[in-house]
């Protein structure tokens, strides 16, 4: 696979490199990115500070070229010293200026007659995008690739990514006609809503994705995004002391008239109800449940909790709680799934197409995990 992306940026205008207190220099990048005994030859082609975590202190993005490579970097100052946090380096045989040419469909090599190179722009990494997602006060990063592959050619994708891990993957929309059609998958940015909008100025094709606290969904009709928002623990977890666990969700995504979300408990501990609560059961350890893989029911292996949601409105909150007491360790790991209907299929989320961490539980299902202490929270607008 070979790789051709630009970098500009959607949310502000962004000026031209920081200066030597503000950024790594080219030797300290060099170091960081390569080793300290390592010959290459590192460019920086621009540099900006922004904060991209929780921690109110800012990072400093960095976009270089090496050799056949260019990198998106992200670095701290620790001690005086500049420390990598994250890196993202893509390949091409081939450097060079490249530009999109909308009348033919498809990227061209050289330059644009009359213009400039624009800011931060490189001849791999074509465009960058800084934007919060919904419940975060700081910025995810997200690009726009420009690909090689056969017998497509030369085309673009996003990717997207938060603190450093992938959310967003446009390998996935490979196939996609329209991207067949056009060789490029453009993307906007919809700062009221915090998403964002691929093939944008395609109305037939135009489709929002959406960030459920672990991934990028796509926002289709007529399907619910459960997405986590927070989780806090009264008593703090204690290892055979009982806990309140409250868990709010916002559906991100459409109505649903129903929608299962299940949580699942796979450390050894106990799980019971807080109060009577309509439309929740608690399966126990032995209690049967349906298992996908082997179509049929099982006993389940650890305490599982399944809430029957009716009626889930979009932009709407919704809170589960139990009481859990952890018997094996601290903190417990939680599964979380949603699951719904759309016409005849049953689709859950996550799912094959999934790029966020996952597992499977013990009905067959792939699930997210849960954050697992109640700091980690996105407070939701």
């Amino acid at each position: 696979m070979k790789f051709n992306l630009l970098f500009g940026i959607c949310l502000v205008v962004l000026a031209l490199g920081c200066s030597s207190k503000d950024a790594p220099s080219e030797s300290e990048l060099k170091e960081q990115l390569y080793g300290k005994e390592s010959e290459a030859s590192v460019r920086i082609l621009g540099s900006k500070q922004i904060n991209l975590d929780e921690n109110p202190d800012l990072e400093v993005i960095v976009l270089s070229q090496s050799g056949k490579s260019e990198v998106i970097s992200t670095y701290k100052k620790l001690n005086g010293s500049w420390q990598l946090i994250w890196k993202q380096e893509f390949f091409s045989e081939t450097l060079g200026p490249t530009y999109y040419d909308p009348n033919q469909n498809r990227w061209i090599s050289g330059k644009i007659p009359g213009t400039e190179k624009v800011a931060f722009s490189g001849d791999l990494i074509r465009r960058v995008v800084l934007a919060e997602l919904p419940g975060d006060s700081f910025n995810s990063v997200f690009l726009e690739v420009l690909v090689e592959e056969p017998p497509l050619g030369q085309f673009s994708i996003p990717l997207g990514y938060r603190k450093g891990k992938k959310i967003w993957d446009g390998f996935q929309l490979k196939e996609h006609e329209e991207l067949v059609r056009t060789k490029r998958l453009d993307f906007e940015y919809i700062p009221k809503e915090k998403s964002f909008r691929i093939f944008n100025k395609s109305p037939n094709y135009s489709q929002e994705f959406v960030f459920n606290s672990w991934e990028m969904i796509p926002n289709l009709p007529m399907q619910p995004i459960p997405s986590f928002l927070t989780m806090e623990v009264e008593p703090k977890w204690e290892l055979g002391k009982e806990s309140l666990v409250t868990i709010q969700l916002k559906n991100r995504g459409n109505f649903v008239s129903l929608t299962y979300l299940t949580f699942s408990f796979p450390n050894k501990g106990n799980l019971r109800l807080a109060g009577e609560t309509a439309g929740v059961r608690v399966y126990k350890k032995g209690e049967e449940v349906f298992n996908k893989q082997k179509s049929k029911r099982i006993p389940a292996d650890y305490p599982m909790l399944e809430v029957t949601k009716e009626g889930w409105a979009s932009q709407f909150r919704y809170g589960v709680k139990f009481y859990y007491t952890p018997l094996e360790t601290i903190p417990p790991k939680i599964f979380f799934r949603s699951t719904y209907k759309f016409y005849q299929d049953v689709v859950s989320i996550p799912n094959q197409y999934s790029i966020s961490n996952f597992e499977l539980d013990q009905q067959g299902f792939f699930s997210y995990i849960l954050p697992s202490l109640s700091s980690e929270k996105n407070i939701s607008p």
